[in-house]
């Protein structure tokens, strides 16, 4: 982090002199932000497994109706 010069006005972030990339110093923000990105992918994880049930869901309707319609 020897390579950072801060940004004026703003104390939790600082430019990479090598990449000129402006970043987050602050901590505690980092970690929110990871959490928050965490929970998202949770999210994401769990609404695709609702998914892929309503998709089976349907196959075994679809099985059903037509034993029903065959008898």
């Amino acid at each position: 982090m020897n390579d950072l010069i801060r940004v004026d006005g703003d104390p939790d972030f600082a430019k990479d002199k090598e990449t000129g990339a402006i970043l987050n110093t602050n901590r505690s923000e980092i970690q929110q932000a990871r959490a928050r990105k965490k929970a998202r992918a949770q999210e994401k994880h769990e609404l695709d497994n609702l998914k892929k049930d309503v998709g089976d869901m349907k196959i075994m309707l679809s099985k059903i109706l037509e034993k029903i319609d065959g008898a």
